[in-house]
């Protein structure tokens, strides 16, 4: 029941993030100008790459914590949750350094790409993103053991407030004429009022308390381990997701403006992100006792693919909608300034997709601490892909920093990825996807024609309201073709239970 629990509050909290983020990022970057949009983009980036100190622990605490839970060990939870929190605190310490000194070194290093005053607004960014990465660091031994122990009615429940919080409070601020500074200042108080409640939580009501005595060498050794690779996967996700705005504002002449474009565009990959994985990061727990019950490569395969196809079923028509009117949507959104942020959003969203849709197998790879080569590969085509992308953007900034990360992307989380699942894992890659795609790929196809086709009828001069007709079309003709033929028994019965205890007995979704 806790994995139904987890997935309903991820839903909501997805939508909740995704649809109050699409709502206020327009009022955003009007407030705020290209200008200083792009600075806030910058900042934000180079404050994303400090929360790879997390070094993979993350991981290891919901491995560990799962495994120990499940064994009702008390103790060895105490001592691994004191093991987290010194790596923890001690990270938040070196980030609120290796902050100090990006803040000074801010002015030499993107002397090309921004103006003087673009200089001292990013330097004043970088001084509350990097307390936001501190505070966040700081508390993730306590905000992990949350997903370990299952409890997504608190966590996630929580998360939704913090949305519409800081939301709320960023409206506030700009309307005060505070532009970037407020905004990330709301997130900062925001963050820390959340990481607070969580770790009182921890402490209080799971009533695990760290302890910081009688350290197993081997056991903290073993952790080490398991973490360093989990960091390296992490490290070059960070590296293609990042990389194009730090070259750019290095790289770039006038590179706020392009940052801008590229910002818009990154941000519909991340509400696209955020529907993949509000749905996986409720599964690790699940995919940890799954491991340790023994189960052989055939029942990994099928988990693999029926969480893949509830994941694909709804990324897939998001990409789909996308591709035929996504070029309307960024004009509205956005303004025309950006249409080029579309080609942005849906060249990413090929390889992401795959990425997201195949996250279960990474989790059974991380699970069985089979995960080392995987991810010595993936590093290897990230720093290629800096090279790749160094280069393309002095032929073409914008086209040059897509193209990078499209080729390093499909190398290293598609092929690779799937090349691990084979060997590792033992997965049968042609019955996978045919499993994987089968009544979906037909679906989408013929929800695309039909969106193309309705397209001809000319709505799009309707602004936001044709623009919504032709996606409610789109959407209707695919979901007729899923309930038709694409979708299973199994998958039709998983959707009417749900439908019906949520509306039967909406108690229920409240309780773990």
């Amino acid at each position: 029941m806790n994995r139904k629990v987890g997935v309903i509050y991820s839903y909501i909290l997805m939508i909740a993030e995704v649809g109050s983020a699409m709502l206020f990022t327009p009022f955003l970057i009007r407030m705020l100008g290209t200008s200083q949009y792009g600075v806030y983009q910058l900042s934000s980036q180079i404050t994303a790459y400090l929360m790879l100190l997390d070094l993979g622990v993350g991981n290891a605490v919901i491995r560990y914590m799962a495994k120990y839970r499940n064994e009702e060990n008390k103790q060895k939870q105490s001592e691994f949750l004191g093991v987290a929190t010194i790596f923890y605190v001690a990270i938040a310490i070196i980030t609120l350094i290796i902050g100090v000194v990006l803040v000074v070194i801010f002015p030499n290093v993107f002397a090309k790409g921004l103006s003087p005053e673009e200089i001292k607004i990013g330097q004043k960014l970088l001084v509350v993103t990097m307390l936001t990465c501190a505070t966040t660091l700081g508390t993730s031994s306590f905000a992990t053991t949350l997903i370990a122990y299952e409890r997504f009615s608190f966590s996630k429940g929580l998360s939704i407030i913090a949305v519409f919080l800081k939301v709320g409070i960023s409206v506030v601020v700009l309307l005060l004429g505070w532009k970037a500074f407020g905004i990330v200042l709301a997130h900062f108080i925001t963050n820390l009022m959340i990481r607070t409640a969580y770790t009182l939580y921890v402490l209080f009501k799971l009533k695990i308390k760290p302890r910081f005595n009688n350290f197993d060498v081997s056991f903290i050794k073993e952790t080490v381990t398991y973490s360093s690779f989990v960091f390296l996967q992490m490290l070059a996700t960070q590296i293609n997701s990042m990389t194009d705005t730090i070259l750019l504002g290095i790289l770039a002449k006038g590179a706020s403006l392009i940052i801008a474009i590229y910002g818009a565009g990154a941000q519909i990959i991340q509400y696209f992100k955020t529907i993949g994985t509000h749905f996986t990061g409720v599964l690790m727990a699940g995919v940890v006792r799954l491991v340790e019950s023994g189960a052989d490569a055939e029942t990994l395969q099928k988990e693999m693919v029926r969480i893949g196809r509830i994941i694909l079923m709804m990324l897939g028509m998001v990409f789909t909608v996308f591709l035929v009117f996504g070029k309307h949507f960024v004009v509205l959104w956005a303004g025309e300034k950006y249409e080029n942020s579309y080609f942005v959003a849906s060249a990413i969203m090929v390889p992401v997709m795959f990425t997201l849709v195949q996250t279960v197998g990474t989790q059974i790879l991380w699970a069985k601490n089979r995960h080392k080569s995987q991810a010595i590969i993936q590093v290897i085509s990230a720093l290629i892909n800096i090279v790749i992308t160094a280069l393309l953007i002095k032929w073409k900034p914008l086209e040059g920093a897509v193209i990078g990360s499209v080729i390093a992307l499909t190398i290293g989380d598609v092929i690779c990825m799937n090349t691990m699942f084979k060997r590792e894992i033992h997965i049968k890659l042609l019955s996978y996807f045919i499993g994987l795609f089968k009544g979906i790929l037909p679906s989408l196809l013929i929800a695309f024609a039909a969106g193309k086709l309705f397209n001809l009828i000319g709505l799009s001069k309707y602004g936001w309201i044709g623009f919504i007709i032709n996606c409610v079309v789109m959407i209707a003709v695919y979901g007729i073709c899923m309930i038709t033929f694409g979708m299973n028994k199994s998958e039709k019965k998983m959707i009417t239970d749900l439908l019906g205890k949520i509306l039967k007995h909406p108690k229920r979704v409240k309780g773990e």
